[in-house]
């Protein structure tokens, strides 16, 4: 476990991609090498993980990631439809889905923690048009805050469209939300802090000395932090990366060289959430310690998804 001083530090990955392919060895439709994910969770439990929130798009994915949370008390999950897959909702089925969402989330309350992956997505509308990204995120929103749970939310290139009808719903959503994997304006972040949302940062939120002057403004009270694995993974092009410390590059092999007990190169994992906090505590001028930022971190991640824990 990851320790500083005599306290072990304590992280939780609010979104990890668990049911991906790739932890079954498969890359598109190609197999690289045996199933790993056990040894992927295991790596990420000896790493100082309390707990993992496995991203689920569809109604789909969630089932698959409630049969992970069976086998493993630390894992969660969620449940919604992800922009890119708004296409799926017409007006013949739509409350048909929405049914078996809601009976998903009421019958494993406990296991899913928030409302999502849902939201905007500007830059792939080649999946799913925009009008019919905001009609099906409103209408999932809408229908799905009744049940109070904090909302993971999906933005890119659509932040005042997302924070438009976030705001139009205020006074409905009570238990808050965050904006995952942010990669926008200090203004942009402010207005969703403001309306009562918490940041969530990871490496594609760190790609560039732009992005880092953002993070480095945000009140520590209002981050979350994410790996996105097996997606990103803080790359050496990136400016964040002359702020890692703890690297990681030796326990890596090619997929096609895959060995048990070693990461896969380019195939990020939950157990590096550690280096997104060391880019964090850097560009903030160590401002408290490292031990005082994963905590605060930590129980922040607690407040929104775990208060009742």
């Amino acid at each position: 476990m990851a320790q500083s001083n005599d306290r072990p530090l304590r992280f939780i990955d609010i979104g990890a991609n668990l049911t991906d392919s790739m932890y079954q060895g498969i890359y598109g439709n190609s197999k690289k090498h045996e199933p790993d994910l056990d040894q992927v969770i295991n790596r990420a439990f000896q790493a100082g993980l309390d707990k993992i929130i496995i991203t689920a798009g569809t109604h789909h994915e969630t089932v698959q990631a409630l049969e992970l949370c069976t086998n493993h008390e630390n894992l969660y999950t969620t449940c919604g439809y992800h922009p890119t897959r708004c296409n799926e909702f017409n007006d013949s089925n739509e409350n048909e889905i929405l049914h078996q969402m809601k009976e998903l989330i009421e019958k494993n309350s406990e296991k899913i923690v928030a409302i999502g992956e849902f939201g905007l997505d500007y830059e792939r509308t080649q999946f799913c048009d925009i009008d019919q990204q905001k009609r099906y995120f409103e209408f999932q929103l809408k229908h799905l805050i009744v049940l109070n749970k904090p909302l993971f939310l999906h933005n890119r290139a659509a932040s005042k469209d997302l924070y438009d009808i976030l705001y139009k719903y205020r006074d409905q959503i009570t238990a808050g939300g965050v904006i995952h994997s942010f990669d926008g304006t200090l203004d942009e972040a402010l207005q969703f802090i403001q309306l009562g949302y918490f940041i969530g940062i990871n490496g594609c939120s760190m790609k560039t000395q732009t992005n880092l002057d953002v993070i480095k403004q945000l009140p520590l009270e209002n981050i979350l932090v994410e790996t996105d694995a097996p997606w990103c993974g803080i790359k050496q092009s990136h400016a964040s990366n002359s702020h890692v410390k703890t690297q990681l590059t030796t326990e890596m092999v090619k997929k096609e060289k895959w060995i048990a007990g070693k990461m896969i190169k380019d195939r990020n994992e939950p157990c590096t959430i550690i280096q997104i906090c060391e880019v964090i505590h850097s560009i903030r001028g160590k401002q408290e310690s490292f031990d005082e930022l994963c905590e605060k971190i930590y129980l922040n991640t607690k407040r929104l998804f775990f208060s009742a824990q």
